[in-house]
């Protein structure tokens, strides 16, 4: 009899103790579709989610009774008080329809944690989503996805190498922020690409126009914000997507993961990875354009804590990418192989790299703190003559700090003062047969004061900043001896060092016009310091017939713009329009000297410095017809000139123009059709060296189906890229004056399941 009884009191202390688990699950819509990355969670509680690429969600609670929030930037939360009475079943499906926040406009949100700048800054600020399935497989990568943008455009040597241009200014002028690191990797040359993808980003914000003041050397196109898919941030089961991809053009396929979970103790781990191959492309004449294949491999790892006052986040990122090189004369004498002939051939780029980064964020009543630390490793090698020999072979060490105190506002105003610094260490590899730039060390070091004003109508947002940088370039070890490298002047100690410093400032305002309307007056600087390759070269560029030489007394690049933005924001309709100026002194230029060495017979080809202009226009503009349909309209155009409006620049975008239908049909459950039309006008205008390139159109199709499995989905999406199989040469691709045409007809097919 004492053992039934200790039996049962040890029953129900176990049952007493045990509590049920409540579950409701749904979808997040607004009138536009499924809200992505929205965030639901049981309030007062650390119990949260967001919802997936379909606007589902799912959460579960111990407790009976709760209340259910839903929150999106940009729309109104809405709170549900949630009921599970005695009889019902544990689970219930509860759908939720968010309204537009029409004052979204003007809501206070920080879009960069390093710098602390806001939404309401008087920049020019516009943002792509990099979790829609029409960024997720475009095979140039990060860089390509965002050309959907106006006013963002893309320079292209072959589909595996593409990089950003703002307004008319590329390659070193644009700066690109990721995982908080400023990326040196890549900005000295035009034929290299960006070295990202989209793997574990979320959205990448664009900063355009000068931004020096928050982001040093190099911000005087423009800034590439790339932030990270924290979705396992408020998830507290392991939660995810892996899915595949498939380019008919270039048999391209791509395989990809993304796990991740935040703990009770507010801990989160999460990993990325993604693998990539293409064969060569075809043009629209169906001719396979040879030695354009590439591939990579990609892996992403996070840790940290993330808690109401400190938040942390470790970061490691691995790429390796293996990138064929389309030559000159490809259209007399072709590589190309077999149809699906994968296979690295010469001469093609090897890169490979490491980028450790670690940042953290404190929050006190008074300030507000941000320090980041991080070291990216980056190992290039360009191999040409034999698959046993590097042609020309780099490594670079960068070492990047940077810091922020922001000092919470009192009578409405704000004070931001930060620093960043960073040591780039460049060597020639001890194996490579050709040297192009000498060994050199970068230090770099800038503080400034960003401060801003909120009155009834007006946010006054000002600046300034001052940088130093000093470069020694080195050619005194027996490798650059022996290949017998001169540096500018032939010093005695084979030792030269310049250095660069300046102010930077800006000055904008933000107009509140009325609750669905603002104006953005922005006058602002920037500046950019001779990369290596424009003060020192002295030596041929593998995989190219030039020799390069460069000029180390250039000035350095100084920039003034004035940029003005107006943004509508209505029910149904909303318009962007800016218009912007940008003067720029000691611009640098690369041309042809119209002379050929007697030695090797290469051109040589010279850095050159004037003062240029650059100005224009971008509009878009969006129209809602109803819950199903809506249309967007974009347009840019942008002219850059030397100072005396007689000359052309260089890798000036041609006049462009989109429009793009999107229908979510009501007949057929989450399904969404969308066409895109876009029109490049002739640009006649031709820089240096350039040729002009005619007008095209290219027509883009997809449809895309989510699938149900229980709790989980299914996402399938086929697009038609260039569905008219044009052929056409865009102005900006490196290879136009060889007539080299970009990819032809293109199907793309995608698979994710989401979990």
């Amino acid at each position: 009899m004492k053992s039934v009884i200790y039996f049962s009191l040890l029953l129900f202390v176990i049952t007493s103790s045990m509590k049920a688990q409540f579950t409701v699950e749904g979808k997040l819509t607004t009138k536009n579709g499924a809200i992505v990355a929205a965030s639901v969670y049981v309030e007062n509680s650390n119990n949260g989610v967001v919802t997936n690429e379909q606007g589902f969600y799912k959460i579960t609670s111990n407790e009976a009774k709760f209340i259910l929030v839903a929150s999106a930037i940009g729309y109104q939360s809405k709170k549900i008080s949630v009921n599970f009475n005695e009889g019902d079943t544990n689970s219930k499906i509860l759908d939720l329809y968010l309204e537009e926040l029409i004052e979204s406009l003007n809501e206070i949100i920080i879009i960069d944690q390093q710098s602390g700048l806001t939404r309401q800054t008087p920049y020019a600020v516009t943002a792509i989503d990099m979790t829609t399935l029409q960024s997720q497989f475009n095979p140039g990568g990060l860089a390509a996805s965002i050309t959907d943008l106006p006013g963002v455009s893309g320079a292209t040597l072959g589909t595996g190498i593409v990089k950003p241009f703002i307004r008319g200014l590329g390659f070193s002028r644009v700066v690109t922020i990721f995982q908080n690191n400023k990326l040196e990797n890549h900005q000295w040359g035009q034929d290299h690409g960006l070295g990202l993808n989209n793997l574990g980003v979320k959205r990448v914000d664009v900063v355009k126009g000068p931004a020096s003041i928050l982001y040093g050397s190099g911000a005087i196109g423009g800034v590439l914000l790339v932030k990270d898919n924290d979705f396992y941030l408020n998830s507290k089961n392991l939660s995810g997507n892996f899915g595949a991809s498939f380019n008919s053009n270039s048999l391209g396929y791509r395989n990809f993961l993304s796990l991740g979970q935040s703990f009770n103790n507010n801990m989160f781990l999460a990993i990325d990875a993604a693998i990539e191959n293409h064969a060569d492309y075809k043009d629209g004449n169906n001719r396979i354009i040879g030695n354009s294949r590439f591939n990579n491999q990609n892996v992403r790892i996070h840790t940290g804590i993330e808690g109401d006052k400190f938040k942390n986040k470790l970061s490691f990122t691995y790429l390796n990418q293996n990138l064929g090189i389309i030559e000159d004369g490809e259209l007399d004498k072709t590589l190309a192989t077999t149809r699906n002939d994968r296979k690295m051939q010469l001469p093609y780029q090897k890169v490979t790299d490491y980028l450790v980064s670690y940042s953290q964020e404190t929050f006190h009543d008074t300030f507000q703190t941000f320090l980041h630390a991080s070291y990216h490793y980056n190992d290039r090698s360009e191999i040409e003559e034999d698959f046993d020999e590097v042609d020309l072979g780099i490594n670079q060490h960068h070492t990047f700090i940077s810091g922020r105190i922001s000092l919470t506002p009192t009578n409405n105003y704000k004070h931001s003062f930060g620093f960043q610094g960073g040591f780039i260490k460049t060597l020639n590899k001890t194996e490579a047969q050709e040297i192009l730039i000498p060994d050199a060390n970068t230090f770099d070091i800038g503080a400034y004061y960003l401060g801003s004003k909120k009155l009834d109508k007006v946010f006054l947002q000002a600046g300034l900043r001052f940088d130093y940088r000093k470069t020694t370039a080195f050619a005194d070890r027996d490798l650059l001896i022996d290949y017998g490298f001169i540096l500018p002047g032939n010093p005695s100690n084979r030792q030269l060092s310049t250095d660069f410093n300046g102010f930077t400032g800006s000055l904008g305002a933000t107009f509140t016009l009325n609750k669905v309307s603002n104006l953005k007056v922005n006058l602002s600087s920037g500046f950019r310091a001779p990369d290596l390759a424009e003060l020192f070269s002295n030596g041929p560029h593998p995989g190219t017939n030039r020799f390069e030489v460069g000029n180390v007394n250039f000035e350095r690049e100084q920039s003034l713009q004035t940029d003005v933005s107006y943004a509508l924001k209505l029910e149904k309709f909303e318009l962007g329009a800016s218009v912007y100026f940008n003067s720029i002194s000691n611009y640098i230029f690369f041309t042809n000297t119209g002379s050929v060495r007697p030695e090797d017979g290469l051109q040589i080809w010279e850095f050159q410095q004037q003062n240029a202009n650059l100005y224009g226009t971008e509009w878009q503009v969006k129209y809602t017809f109803s819950e199903q349909l809506n249309a967007n309209a974009t347009a840019a155009l942008v002219r850059g000139t030397t100072n005396n409006f007689k000359d052309n620049l260089t890798f000036i975008p041609a006049d462009n123009y989109s429009l793009s239908l999107n229908y979510l049909p009501n007949f057929i459950k989450d399904l969404q059709l969308e066409t895109n039309i876009a029109h490049f006008s002739n640009q006649n205008r031709p820089g240096f060296n350039e040729i002009a390139t005619p007008a095209y159109t290219l027509l883009n199709l997809g449809i895309t189906k989510n699938f149900e499995f229980g709790n989980n989905k299914l996402t399938a999406s086929v697009r038609a890229n260039n569905l008219l199989n044009e052929t056409y040469v865009d102005h900006l691709s490196i290879l136009r004056a060889f007539n080299i045409p970009n990819p032809g007809r293109t199907f793309l097919l995608m698979l994710t399941y989401n979990f």
